[in-house]
């Protein structure tokens, strides 16, 4: 069974959390993953957040999402789970996202939180011909989740 280590340490009360193990769950599928998947997701306020994505990725803002991989599944090929990584959101940022972007607090977060899968599975978007193979991926997730921009 795949599982998520959830901790939140923002003032955002959470309500998606069957969402996020239905997008491990379709992520396990998308990625050919032959274990169930294990993730660690922590929820941060704004200032922390900004304080975390400038100490790991020298900028100067509050971010969505940070996304860090566990590389050493070849050590821990003996597990019967993947062990993924670890996801920090900020849940602030998700909904002044969703605002902007007209989406739902659902899609939003729900976009984010595959979008970190992605990440944690090795994508990444730096190159273009990367960032459209990621999104793809992450399209596919949303799709087969029936979880679309235009729900609200």
């Amino acid at each position: 069974m795949n599982k998520i280590a959830f901790k939140n340490k923002s003032f955002f009360r959470f309500e998606f959390m069957n969402d996020f193990l239905d997008i491990l769950q379709v992520a396990k599928e998308e990625f050919s993953a032959k274990k169930d998947l294990n993730v660690d997701v922590l929820f941060v306020s704004a200032s922390k957040m900004k304080k975390l994505n400038f100490v790991y990725r020298n900028k100067n803002y509050v971010t969505d999402i940070l996304s860090f991989p566990l590389d050493s599944n070849e050590e821990l090929e003996f597990l019967d789970q993947i062990e993924l990584g670890q996801i920090i959101i900020s849940p602030w940022k998700i909904k002044k996202q969703a605002k902007e972007y007209n989406h739902s607090l659902r899609r939003e977060f729900c976009y984010i939180f595959a979008h970190g899968i992605a990440h944690l599975f090795g994508f990444d978007y730096i190159l273009e011909s990367e960032a459209k193979i990621m999104n793809q991926h992450v399209d596919n997730i949303m799709k087969k989740l029936n979880i679309t921009r235009e729900e609200n």
